[in-house]
């Protein structure tokens, strides 16, 4: 055999024998381009939710509210009158960004002293975060220009009063939950989710096509699953807190979220990744297919999941296909917790987590529980 017969021998089990690996070699770098073409389609982080609390209420406050408003970078969705008020929607995620106007604004420009305007942007998002920074300096400093220009144009003055004309406005940022902008905060939770989905997926998938379900005649389909998932399902939770206690220990990434509502999220999510394997190796002949589906699987998880690109700005295609991962229901409910000590989507991320494991949980009941009856049929025919 020479190297034309190998060669041609490749080429018909690469097209023909099994077309899988045609897919992966030709058409997984095509898919990836089409994600994340998609995913990054704006470019720019656009529409980022923003409250207003104006207490100036006068034409020149109005003028600065409205040149936020006329950016395509924010959305205001809502004015506020009190303080608290404003805190809230940026607690809860409402609004991803504050801006508040004193109530002395438009009078300390008229009398030529600089006024303070308070900008606040959540820093446990660092895509916002940094969206919201230039985006907002831009707009303050052209926004100042045009007041300064206007009223050294109409009055004379000395140099320090002039020079409060030409920057009237004292503009100071406040970055909450990560004020530092530390990647390391942003992205080590990500990525250490991810590991551990992937992990679980390849330990359960091992177990799963390697099993041989004739041995198991006889016991109900339910308690072989549950004790098939169990080692994994636990083991997976464990693996979870080392990964918290190693980010907040060694990397100092803060932990202020309560410990109960990140040991039950970790459980639920644990769950639901487990039981997902499991049905994902009901589809697939051996453990090398099983791998395969499951490494295809992973990067598409981890993007859409919200730490790649804020959910918020991706197009309708991609917010589908985000609910559809479990990755997306404990990547930011872990950070929020983190790096803020709330969670305002926990509830609902942990009651999709459980619904998500019963559902793939029973399905696998179902299919396995068919092979084991299949088997047991076999046995009892070549006897």
């Amino acid at each position: 055999m020479n190297f034309w017969h190998i060669f041609k021998r490749e080429l018909r089990q690469l097209f023909i024998k099994d077309a899988r690996r045609a897919f992966y070699l030709f058409g997984a770098s095509a898919v990836y381009v089409i994600f994340f073409g998609l995913l990054y389609s704006p470019g720019v982080v656009k529409y980022v939710p923003i409250v207003v609390y104006d207490q100036d209420q006068t034409q020149l406050s109005r003028s600065l509210v409205q040149a936020f408003e006329d950016s395509e970078r924010y959305e205001v969705i809502a004015y506020v009158t009190t303080q608290e008020e404003m805190e809230e929607y940026l607690r809860n995620k409402k609004a991803q960004a504050a801006l508040a106007v004193p109530p002395d604004f438009s009078r300390e420009i008229k009398q030529g002293r600089a006024s303070q305007i308070l900008l606040e942007a959540n820093g446990s998002n660092i895509v916002i975060a940094n969206a919201v920074m230039t985006s907002a300096q831009e707009i303050m400093m052209e926004f100042s220009a045009g007041i300064g220009k206007g009223l050294v144009e109409a009055i004379g003055q000395m140099p320090d009063q002039a020079m409060n004309r030409v920057a009237p406005i004292d503009f100071r940022l406040r970055v909450i939950n990560n004020p530092t902008l530390s990647y390391l905060n942003f992205f080590v939770l990500g990525v250490a989710m991810a590991a551990l989905q992937q992990g679980i997926l390849l330990s359960v998938g091992g177990s799963m096509t390697r099993e041989r379900f004739g041995e198991l005649s006889g016991v109900h389909p339910v308690t072989v699953m549950m004790g098939k998932l169990s080692p994994y399902w636990i083991g997976g939770t464990l693996s979870y807190f080392l990964a918290l206690l190693i980010s907040a220990e060694v990397f100092d990434i803060p932990l202020r979220g309560s410990m109960l509502s990140l040991m039950l999220l970790g459980t639920v999510f644990s769950f639901a990744v487990a039981a997902m394997g499991s049905l994902m190796a009901a589809v697939c002949k051996d453990e090398v297919g099983f791998t395969q589906m499951s490494l295809t699987y992973t990067v598409p998880a981890f993007i859409y999941s919200g730490y790649a690109w804020p959910i918020h700005s991706m197009d309708g295609f991609s917010t589908a296909m985000s609910h559809l991962f479990p990755l997306t229901y404990i990547g930011d409910n872990v950070r929020d917790l983190m790096l803020s000590g709330h969670a305002p989507l926990l509830t609902y991320g942990i009651a999709v987590l459980g619904c998500i494991g019963l559902s793939c949980f029973m399905i696998s009941v179902l299919i396995y529980g068919r092979r084991i009856e299949t088997s047991q049929e076999s046995k009892q025919a070549a006897v």
